[in-house]
């Protein structure tokens, strides 16, 4: 489906912006994945940009997952999918506390669902999404592309829950803390199998290696760019590169 079509469908609706969406529809539209997870959706703004690239490109599924509250919101993803006929594009799960639980069972089914793209915008703190970094990586199959949404964000620059006394009451750290960040720098960037790292416009991007690639590349990139997050990519591959040939292109096996 168009672009221009969703967004004069669900501009307006809370969260995802029109540049966001132009993003995310370019990041479908290079990677051309065929199965998706959101963990997140709210309104379900975003995954109906994702299921209408997913449709431009010739198919493709994306599975959504939030709490309950989110089926009682107006409008609800599943009617936003319905008005722009996607929803044969879409699986929406609701859950009662966390989409942590709903990952648990598509990790012990059999066979276990894989996918090749996940966008992660939901709790936005290190107890919830640093938990869900090692079930998406259960569930993200080899060369599949990670974002994480709202990586600026903090519990002290949240206007709807930063005065909120439970919120209040959390240690001055805690409070502060960019943790979707957090999750990025200290889970995502320190695994062995992820690399091509980047952190834009409030999303930190990784990619899950494949298993005969050769990563001593991807490390380097990894070191420099959790020091420096804004630092120009091109130079990084370029160094990286001169790293390689003179380690002899060591390549790394599992």
């Amino acid at each position: 489906m168009k672009f221009d079509d969703i967004a004069t469908v669900v501009d307006g609706i809370p969260w995802m912006t029109r540049p966001q969406a132009l993003r995310m529809t370019a990041l479908i539209n290079e990677h051309q994945p065929r199965n998706v997870l959101e963990l997140g959706c709210k309104h379900g703004v975003s995954t109906c940009y994702i299921a209408g690239a997913l449709q431009e490109n010739g198919g493709g599924h994306i599975t959504t997952v939030d709490l309950k509250s989110a089926e009682k919101l107006s409008p609800n993803v599943e009617q936003l999918l319905e008005k722009l006929g996607l929803r044969d594009h879409a699986t929406v799960h609701y859950e009662d506390t966390s989409y942590t639980w709903r990952m648990m069972e598509m990790i012990e089914r059999s066979p276990r669902p894989q996918f090749d793209f996940c966008y992660l915008d939901g709790a936005h703190n290190w107890d919830t999404d640093g938990f869900a970094f090692f079930l998406i990586d259960k569930l993200l199959a080899e060369g599949g592309v990670l974002v994480l949404d709202d990586i600026d964000w903090s519990y002290a620059k949240s206007p709807t829950l930063q005065d909120e006394p439970w919120v209040k009451a959390m240690p001055r750290n805690q409070y502060q803390m960019e943790q979707v960040r957090k999750v990025f720098h200290v889970l995502v960037c320190e695994h062995p199998n992820y690399g091509h790292f980047r952190v834009e416009n409030g999303w930190g991007f990784a990619q899950k290696l494949r298993s005969d690639a050769d990563t001593s590349a991807a490390r380097y990139i990894k070191e420099t760019v959790v020091q420096r997050e804004h630092v120009g990519l091109g130079a990084l591959v370029i160094k990286a590169a001169r790293r390689v040939s003179q380690s002899g292109q060591r390549r790394v096996t599992r």
